[in-house]
């Protein structure tokens, strides 16, 4: 054997080293980045599943007193946490007929009256998610 041959198997094995150490810390790292996506894909599904349950619990509320309405913020137990809730607010759209142009339900002086609402509903979850909810109704009830 030479004597410059003496130190090659060595400085071939630090280099394969190296680049296997260098592929093991970029699996780690897009483990981790999928794990972060993960919990925020996570909170976002709760705080949407918060809002469409305001938006739930405003239309049970009118089907009991139609009108304008508010709920303060709610629990919401959902996804195995209770670091969720729900606010709701429901007003009155007002206008030239609640129904848009074009459409028509009989609507006159003698047969039948259609009140426009607005439903928004605020969810929350953990991380400061946040997902809101616009959600419209009618309410066709006989002339008065």
């Amino acid at each position: 054997m030479k004597q410059t041959e003496k130190g090659a198997a060595l400085a071939v094995a630090l280099v394969l080293l190296t680049g296997l150490s260098a592929l093991a810390l970029a699996a780690a790292a897009a483990a981790v980045t999928a794990l972060a996506l993960a919990g925020h894909q996570q909170v976002a599904a709760i705080a949407l599943e918060a809002a469409e349950a305001g938006v739930v619990h405003a239309l049970l509320a009118a089907t009991e007193q139609p009108g304008p309405a508010a709920a303060e913020p709610l629990p919401h137990s959902v996804g195995g946490t209770t670091d969720a809730r729900f606010e709701t607010r429901t007003t009155e759209l007002n206008g030239d007929g609640a129904l848009p142009p074009g459409f028509s339900i009989g609507e006159t002086d003698r047969t039948f009256q259609a009140q426009h609402y607005l439903i928004v509903s605020d969810g929350h979850a953990m991380r400061n998610a946040r997902v809101r909810i616009e959600q419209g109704f009618y309410v066709v009830v006989p002339h008065q």
